[in-house]
């Protein structure tokens, strides 16, 4: 889907800035962070906190464009239902969370880890604090999801965008799987 929408998004920049453009998939954060960083990659579409790690790696670089749905982005929290957790009406209630089993994404999603880890901490829960000392990750987002649905954790947290359309497209059974709390919009 990527290389599709992507490709035909380089096509188009190559006949409008009449040059050579070519997308390039990069695997994880990390790699498509260091691949800007040296020069391998010249544009690229960065979340949060991988913008930020870029900008502060790379001398120069800089923001050309934002879109409309990133300055009030949401992550929500999931459930398995059997984990006996029902939805979260107020932040203070996130401590209902220690001692779970939780799984973010990637480590450097802003979505899937970063701002979820913060209103976490703001409202009393620590990493420590969940069961063995530490959260799991997933590696992305659908696979938060597929953790969270086997049961292999109780709780997990992604960005609300891949949520629901993992739910139009009936990739989630809603019925093993729920959200319990969205967070409030960042950017």
């Amino acid at each position: 889907k990527l290389n599709r929408l992507y490709g035909s998004l380089s096509d188009e920049l190559s006949a409008s800035l009449n040059v050579a453009v070519r997308y390039v998939p990069v695997s994880n954060y990390a790699a498509v962070v260091s691949a800007f960083r040296s020069g391998s990659l010249d544009l690229v579409w960065f979340g949060g906190l991988t913008g930020v790690q870029a900008s502060l790696q790379t001398p120069g670089a800089m923001v050309l464009a934002q879109r409309d749905i990133d300055a009030e982005f949401t992550s929500v929290f999931i459930a398995n239902g059997a984990s006996g957790l029902r939805p979260i009406t107020s932040a203070d209630q996130l401590v209902q969370l220690k001692g779970r089993r939780l799984a973010f994404g990637s480590e450097s999603s802003t979505s899937g880890r970063l701002m979820p880890q913060y209103f976490l901490g703001e409202n009393g829960v620590t990493m420590a604090d969940l069961a063995g000392g530490a959260p799991g990750f997933s590696g992305s987002h659908d696979a938060t999801i597929a953790v969270v649905e086997s049961g292999a954790y109780e709780v997990g947290a992604l960005n609300e965008q891949v949520w629901r359309s993992n739910v139009d497209e009936s990739r989630v059974d809603t019925d093993k799987v729920a959200v319990i709390w969205r967070t409030p919009p960042y950017v």
